[in-house]
């Protein structure tokens, strides 16, 4: 496709992306799904466009802004700032996309820098809105915000978790390499590989003979923190998807029993077409109303999985735009509903039981503060040691008493929280 061609593109997309709060990934999905003729390559670049323009927004509209101010959302001035200063193409180079800004204008973006402010500024540096690094800043130090917030500008790597119920990662791994595909066994869980390049993994048929799901690597480890036995009771009580309900079904080698609740019947549909490909046939999928109580369960579950909802602030490298549309008081309103979640579900554990509370929030009011609360109402519980489980898989050293923090410039993953609680034993 001509410059000139996919600039046109790009800009009909980026004003998608500007005018429908859904999520970015679906409507980069449905623009595509639209555009049939589009090949793989230009596909490519241009989901990589939008996704680093949502990314650097903020940069990007402070070049503009310097060059003509009344023009920091327009789309064809944020692709053009893209391509100059994200991806370093020449002022001549950049004529051939046609796009409606003079040559003057041209210069005056190109030449545009972080100069006074902007070279002090770390938000505007690193787009990302001030609010959010100064929370981080608090928790983490400014130097190691810096880096977490670079590495949350990445690109994430394409991840998938092997299906030990069909397969083994090793023979995963010699048949992608026989079809093609460059791919290396994650560093931290067992049952995960990377692959080199994004590529559409679901009409491969190891897909759809259920040998893989594709998962971070991080989303992987929350699983093993459940550490479940064959023959257990488990509850993954805000299931969506069931990425994770899959998982625990794996590592159970398909006995016992795990209920997956949720509220939204959408996501559960996607488990239950799921559930048969992956050959997991010990799990329980059930919708639930808000505030419903699974009474028959009360008190009956070896371990619960709360994945509770949250402000997804540690997926930002897979969901750029969702930076732009979070704000301090949706967070606020998501810690006092992890708190009413955890509180109401907690019931369903039996003495002696588990209880993992996750989030892919880098935030500590949805995450140590959620768990410091409930254990404050709920003194037959306590905090168990991480360490001890994940020492299992040689993952000791990602565990701090009991939580789990993982960060995407520690650890290559998406940034996940998890605690461990027991519940105490009657005597």
């Amino acid at each position: 496709m001509r410059p000139s061609s996919l600039a046109g593109h790009a800009v009909e997309l980026i004003e998608i992306l500007q005018n429908d709060s859904r999520p970015a990934d679906q409507l980069i999905d449905a623009f595509f799904r639209r555009r049939r003729y589009l090949g793989s390559h230009d596909r490519r670049e241009l989901a990589e466009s939008a996704y680093g323009i949502l990314r650097h927004l903020r940069r990007l509209q402070f070049h503009i802004g310097k060059v003509k101010p009344d023009t920091v959302n327009h789309p064809a001035w944020l692709y053009a700032a893209y391509k100059l200063h994200i991806e370093k193409i020449s002022r001549e180079k950049l004529q051939a996309y046609a796009l409606p800004l003079l040559s003057p204008e041209i210069i005056g973006l190109a030449t545009s820098d972080l100069t006074d402010l902007g070279l002090q500024d770390l938000g505007l540096r690193t787009s990302f809105p001030d609010w959010l690094v100064s929370k981080l800043q608090k928790q983490l130090g400014e130097s190691e915000t810096e880096r977490l917030l670079e590495a949350m500008n990445q690109a994430p790597p394409l991840t998938i978790r092997v299906n030990t119920l069909k397969t083994t990662r090793e023979n995963c791994l010699q048949e992608l390499r026989k079809r093609g595909y460059e791919c290396n066994p994650t560093h931290l869980s067992p049952d995960g590989i990377h692959l080199a390049k994004r590529t559409n993994l679901f009409s491969l048929d190891l897909f759809r003979d259920g040998w893989f799901e594709l998962q971070d690597e991080g989303s992987q480890i929350i699983s093993l923190l459940v550490d479940p036995k064959p023959a257990w009771r488990v509850a993954d009580v805000c299931a969506g998807g069931g990425g994770k309900t899959l998982h625990l079904a794996a590592l159970m080698k398909n006995r016992g029993e795990i209920w997956a609740f949720d509220v939204a019947p959408s996501r559960l549909e996607n488990l239950r077409k799921r559930t048969p490909r992956c050959g997991s046939h010990n799990v329980r999928i059930q919708l639930l109303q808000p505030n419903e109580m699974p009474q028959n369960l009360l008190g009956e579950m070896d371990a619960i999985l709360i994945d509770a909802p949250c402000s997804g602030t540690g997926v930002f490298r897979r969901n750029p735009d969702a930076k732009w549309k979070i704000s301090p008081a949706q967070v606020q309103e998501m810690a006092a509903k992890q708190k009413q979640i955890i509180n109401h579900y907690a019931p369903l554990l039996k003495p002696g039981g588990r209880l993992v509370y996750a989030t892919c929030s880098l935030l500590a009011e949805e995450n140590v503060e959620v768990v410091q609360a409930f254990l404050n109402g709920h003194p037959d519980f306590h905090p168990a040691s991480a360490a001890t489980i994940l020492q299992r898989c040689q993952l000791a050293h990602l565990a701090k008493e009991h939580c789990l923090h993982l960060l995407p410039h520690r650890h290559g993953t998406d940034g996940f929280f998890a605690a461990i609680l027991d519940r105490g034993s009657l005597h």
